[in-house]
């Protein structure tokens, strides 16, 4: 590998990329880093067969952030062409979760193709790209979601989800993917009474177990969900405390 100056217009983005969704202001930001600073850090490229151009492996966003500031020319790595997709993707993919963080479905597209390319279990793919089994699992399963909601899900890091469907949200709607009108109507109730991910789970757990409440569950308030289910705040004292559980379904 080496590193050269390559004009941008020799460059092209990778439709492999795992990031779908790039943030504009995040972009902007950028941007104005690089007009200041000059891009400090550079991006990875390989060249295209029987073309005087690249392909990106890695640095599209500071790629695409350096042509906003106006420049003609950036440092980049020359590689040698990656040997297969999942070669690539891996690459992308480390890259992606180390720095700016792709939309959970995004990464859980593109984790999907490295598992299927390299034929891995979901423990090996974690250990490539450095995060448990679990998380591997936990991503996957945003695929068994309506892509309407699973496009809806972000990331919030330790922020409260404040009315935004979160990774965890998406595995407790889940469950009610077989139930589609119903589980339209818990992302709206999400959204509207900005409920966390263990209260949707809550909610969920309820209609499961009480099937035949499940649109008054959904109608009501969610302090009201006690008296839907005919517990009193002495049978369910937790369920008042914070947004915690009932006591009864937890059972």
């Amino acid at each position: 590998m080496e590193l050269q100056l390559i004009a941008l217009s020799r460059i092209v983005e990778d439709t492999d990329q795992p990031r779908k969704v790039l943030d504009d202001a995040s972009l902007a930001g950028l941007a104005d880093s690089i007009r200041q600073h000059g891009l400090l850090n550079p991006i990875t490229i390989v060249p295209l067969e029987g073309v005087d151009g690249f392909r990106i492996v890695t640095g599209e966003r500071r790629w695409r952030a350096s042509q906003l500031a106006g420049l003609f020319e950036i440092p980049c790595i020359v590689a040698a062409p990656a040997e297969d997709t999942a070669a690539r993707v891996s690459e992308q993919l480390v890259e992606n979760l180390q720095r700016e963080e792709l939309a959970p479905l995004d990464k859980a597209r593109a984790i999907q193709v490295l598992k299927e390319n390299l034929d891995a279990t979901n423990c090996e793919v974690g250990q490539r790209l450095g995060v448990s089994e679990r998380t591997v699992g936990y991503l996957l399963d945003l695929l068994a979601l309506p892509e309407a909601i699973g496009e809806q899900i972000v990331n919030v890091g330790s922020r409260p989800a404040d009315g935004q469907l979160t990774e965890k949200h998406g595995r407790f709607l889940k469950q009610l993917n077989e139930q589609p009108d119903l589980q339209a109507h818990l992302v709206e109730k999400i959204r509207g009474e900005k409920l966390s991910a263990d209260d949707a789970g809550k909610v969920v757990k309820a209609i499961r177990e009480n099937p035949d409440k499940a649109e008054a569950l959904l109608d009501a308030k969610f302090e009201e969900i006690p008296s839907i289910l005919g517990l009193s705040r002495e049978e369910a004292p937790n369920f008042y405390v914070g947004g915690a559980f009932l006591n009864q379904l937890d059972r």
